[in-house]
């Protein structure tokens, strides 16, 4: 915790009103939703949040004539008329004024970048209407507008993409875009895979992001602004220069009135399920694919290990875009950046390593190289969790990681195989991972585990053998799950933790699986690292009570110090209430198969811990 000078947490929870004794690694969520709000918690995590006026906001009309509004914002002392200098660009579906809190533009401009934010089509101040999430049509916007800076009187014809969160998976997009001004990227906390990495991950529908969507879309239809002049000041949208009236905001309104409803996007199952004219497999990186590898546009992709997907994303992407020059960065830290969420943490919401300012700082160098024509290669640097320590590989997983295979047995999980056995788990739907975890970081909560002893009363766990040397997991864990249930459908949960020897549990990662969407496109639990997955519709297939089913689901990737006398700890559950539903009408009750040659297992990637 940070609040100006170094305060204990149980000082700050008394000035709060809170008298109750508090275990430095447990505290509860009114305890945390408190200290949450502090001002000077969301400072740190938001350094940039009172951002600066743009010096010009105005329309840029498209190839089909729809406006769409920019604002800029020039280097202080710069004259546009006789001064030259690069740009960079966010496209924004929260509105230019939300998202120039989260851009850093005081320190783009003092490093003599424009800043260029411009509202997409369909979103607040601009006209036109959107018929799909991140369509071809709004990448084909974001590729004029990069032409239209490049060629203003102010711009030096360098441009790179920038963006956090959606509007990064925006500037992802751009770089297959095609944009020849295009000269690189920033793209921090953002999504590859707008199925997989986001809205329904691992097929189960993400709650939080499904209500985001519908609430966003909501609020671009501006109530009722585009019958009731009144009302359109009070929306939040920043208007062009000289639309004091609003007049021209709220023929935009009218025209967003044709978007898309995001409330559709909870009805979708499948990645090929289309709503309005697109599906979520048209959307994101992952979608422009082949132009990001055409193009090559050098990309700092930064992330988090327990932000979401992120890191998955980024590694993902590292992988597809195999010639493209990219620095990837993963830390431990909340979505804006500035707070930390590794779960060894002891107290919650402490400043990150390296601050949000270091971080951005880090961002506005690699452009500084990219679109000076340094020679980008291709890295991952990544924080181990539970330590101050960061290292960099050119490749995932990196050089020394070998997986460990281990057998699972009723509570038990080790190298031997045991004898044949089988257990039975009733799904129980209050199991939470908390309402402060990598998913609610996507919804703008800082992240914090603490400790998780409690966890396993609501969940089926399995211990590992102590570790006898210090090592670092690193890479993805893949669970090999025999199972039957007696219900048509259902979600499968499986975490993996530390348990230190005093008793603290600490999570380390997770992955999920509807069980509709079980099938691979290889064999099932296949020796190679990797599960992939279709969820099409034309493979999907309703669980069959009671027959048994080999159940291939990967965690997310992670890097954390296993220390000596610690072990590991695998649980499952069936929903995380708040955020994943059991998917069922009633819970469903699993039969696990353990032992044997092919029983359950868990393989985890290890190697020795070098300092």
């Amino acid at each position: 915790m940070f609040i100006s000078n170094r305060l204990t947490l149980a000082t700050i929870l008394m000035l709060l009103g809170s008298t109750s004794l508090i275990d430095a690694a447990e505290f509860t969520h009114e305890q945390l939703a408190r200290l949450a709000e502090d001002p000077a918690v969301k400072q740190t995590d938001l350094p940039f949040l009172d951002a600066p006026a743009p010096d010009l906001s105005h329309f840029v009309a498209m190839g089909d004539g729809t406006q769409l509004a920019v604002s800029l914002y020039f280097p202080v002392g710069f004259n546009p008329k006789m001064d030259r200098a690069p740009a960079v660009f966010e496209d924004s579906i929260y509105g230019r004024r939300e998202d120039a809190g989260t851009t850093a533009i005081a320190l783009y401009r003092e490093a003599g970048y424009v800043v260029v934010i411009g509202d997409a089509r369909g979103f607040a101040a601009s006209f036109g209407a959107q018929d799909g999430f991140n369509s071809p049509q709004q990448t084909a916007d974001e590729a004029e507008l990069i032409a239209w800076i490049a060629g203003q009187q102010w711009s030096n014809g360098k441009v790179a993409a920038i963006g956090h969160s959606v509007s990064a998976v925006f500037a992802d997009s751009m770089t297959g875009s095609g944009a020849p001004a295009l000269g690189g990227a920033i793209i921090r906390a953002s999504d590859f895979d707008e199925y997989a990495h986001n809205m329904f991950p691992g097929g189960a529908p993400n709650l939080g992001i499904l209500a985001l969507a519908s609430e966003l879309m909501a609020w671009h239809v501006g109530a009722d602004c585009g019958t009731n002049l009144t009302t359109c000041s009070q929306l939040g949208f920043a208007p062009v220069d000289g639309d004091d009236s609003f007049e021209l905001l709220q023929g935009a309104i009218r025209d967003h009135q044709d978007n898309i409803d995001g409330a559709a996007f909870a009805g979708l199952i499948y990645r090929d399920d289309r709503i309005g004219a697109l599906s979520l497999g048209d959307a994101g990186g992952i979608a422009r694919i082949d132009g990001i590898r055409k193009a090559a546009v050098p990309a700092r992709v930064a992330a988090s290990w327990t932000d979401g997907m992120t890191a998955l994303s980024a590694l993902t992407r590292f992988e597809m875009a195999s010639e493209a020059p990219m620095e990837v960065v993963i830390g431990a830290t909340s979505h804006p950046g500035g707070l930390s969420a590794d779960p060894f943490a002891d107290e919650p919401f402490e400043p990150a390593k390296p601050s949000a300012v270091e971080q951005f700082k880090g961002d506005i160098d690699f452009l500084d190289r990219a679109l000076a024509g340094e020679q980008i290669g291709r890295s991952i640097s990544y924080v181990v969790l539970g330590t101050d320590a960061w290292k960099t590989t050119p490749v995932w997983p990196p050089v020394g990681v070998v997986g460990s295979k281990l057998m699972l047995s009723p509570s038990l999980m080790g190298p031997e195989i045991s004898d044949a056995a089988t257990g039975t788990y009733r799904v129980d739907p209050t199991a939470t991972s908390g309402q402060f975890n990598r998913w609610a970081a996507q919804r703008g909560k800082p992240v914090f585990y603490g400790n998780l002893r409690g966890a396993a009363d609501t969940r089926v766990t399995f211990d590992a053998p102590v570790i006898t040397q210090d090592q670092e997991l690193v890479g993805a864990p893949e669970l090999c799950l025999m199972m039957s249930s007696d219900q048509t459908d259902g979600l499968v949960i499986a975490y993996l933790e530390d348990v230190a020897p005093d008793g603290r549990v600490t999570y380390l990662t997770e992955g999920q699986l509807r069980l509709l969407h079980r099938a691979t496109t290889g064999a099932p639990c296949d020796p190679g690292s990797g599960t992939p997955r279709s969820f099409a519709k034309a493979d999907g297939a309703a669980v069959v009570p009671g027959e048994a089913m080999r159940i291939e689901l990967p965690l997310l990737p992670v890097a954390a110090r296993i220390a000596e006398g610690h072990h590991l700890r695998l649980s499952l559950a069936g929903a995380d209430a708040g955020w994943f539903e059991m998917l069922t009408d009633v819970p469903a009750t699993w039969t696990l198969a353990y032992g044997g040659e092919n029983g359950s297992s868990l393989i985890v990637p290890m190697r020795a811990w070098e300092d």
